[in-house]
């Protein structure tokens, strides 16, 4: 008398099961550190949006006789705001960005920050206090 098998055996299903979560356990480091890094790059990316605003609205004289040393905080929402002194500056880098928001991805709960130094020539990027323009730091490379 013939047999007619028409399916997977439980046992050969558990196998097939247990190898996939055997599979899937050794990648998931790897994708999770993939994410990781990707995060990092665009909030890098991002920052260099940023710090290309910053010049551009540096370069407008009326925002440059405006800006003043210290930190300045880009909000997390639509549309993107800058907290800081210097009214015709903040607008102007406001207007560089345009209607993005710019969130940090890697370090969730804290905003872009940028900080201008006392002659207006220099600023960095930061994001809680990781440097991200013009030197990126060691955590986000």
């Amino acid at each position: 008398m013939k047999k007619n098998n028409k399916g997977f055996s439980l046992v050969e299903l558990i196998i097939v099961i247990a190898i996939m979560a055997i599979l899937a356990g050794a990648l998931a480091p790897a994708l999770i550190k993939y994410i990781a890094k990707s995060r990092r790059s665009t909030d890098v990316s991002n920052a260099q949006t940023i710090a290309t605003a910053v010049t551009n609205a540096l370069s407008v004289e009326a925002a440059y006789d405006a800006a003043e040393a210290g930190d300045y905080t880009l909000s997390t929402t639509k549309p993107v705001a800058v907290n800081g002194t210097g009214a015709a500056f903040t607008s102007e880098v406001v207007s560089q960005l345009g209607s993005a928001a710019y969130k940090p991805k890697y370090d969730k709960d804290q905003p872009f920050m940028f900080t201008l130094s006392s002659d207006k020539s220099t600023f960095t990027v930061t994001v809680n206090g990781s440097e991200l323009y013009p030197d990126v730091c060691a955590e986000y490379k």
